[in-house]
C-alpha cells in the first residue's frame, strides 16, 4: 500500500498556481510604457474660437430687417422680422401678420414660427446665414401637410 504525504495535492496546486501566475505577470513586463503624454494623460486641447460672423446675429442684426427670395415651389417669399421678435410673411398671394408669429435667434440659427391655418398648421422656418453669399438659407416646413420647401433669402 503507498502512503500519501499529507497536503502535497494542496502544495502542488498551490504551487502550479503560483508559477502561471508569476509567468501572466511577467509578460506584463514586456509591454511598451505609457509616455507621460499619451492620450490618456494629455491636456485636452484648447477650444477653437467660433467664428460669429457665420451667423445670423453675428455679422448683421435681424431686428427690423426683411428678406425675400423665391422658395422652391416658385412662389416669391418675404419675411419682415419686426423688432421684440415678431414677424410678418408673404408667400406667393398669402399674407400673414399676426401677433403669435415670432422669430428668435438660437446659437446663431433664425427660427420664425408662423399659423398658416387650420388645415397646414403652423410653419416653421429654420435659416442659416451664408456669409460668402450674404444670404439667408432657409427652410419651411408645415405642422399638418409636411409640406417642406427652401428659399434663400437676401435683404432688401
Amino acid at each position: 500500500m503507498r502512503m500519501r504525504r499529507p497536503g502535497t495535492p494542496r502544495l502542488l496546486a498551490t504551487t502550479t498556481v503560483a508559477a502561471l501566475s508569476v509567468a501572466a505577470l511577467s509578460g506584463c513586463s514586456f509591454l511598451e510604457p505609457v509616455p507621460a503624454s499619451s492620450p490618456l494623460t494629455s491636456v485636452s486641447p484648447t477650444p477653437s474660437p467660433v467664428d460669429t460672423s457665420k451667423y445670423i446675429g453675428g455679422l448683421i442684426d435681424p431686428d427690423g430687417t426683411v428678406w425675400s427670395g423665391k422658395d422652391s415651389g416658385g412662389d416669391l417669399t418675404t419675411l419682415t422680422l419686426h423688432a421684440g421678435g415678431t414677424v410678418a410673411v408673404s408667400y406667393g398671394d398669402n399674407a400673414y401678420d399676426d401677433p403669435n408669429d415670432v422669430w428668435k435667434v438660437t446659437d446663431g440659427i433664425l427660427y420664425l414660427t408662423v399659423h398658416i391655418d387650420e388645415a397646414n398648421g403652423d410653419a416653421h422656418y429654420v435659416a442659416t446665414w451664408d456669409p460668402e453669399k450674404s444670404v439667408l438659407n432657409a427652410v419651411l416646413r408645415t405642422t399638418r401637410t409636411a409640406l417642406e420647401l427652401t428659399v434663400t433669402l437676401t435683404q432688401k
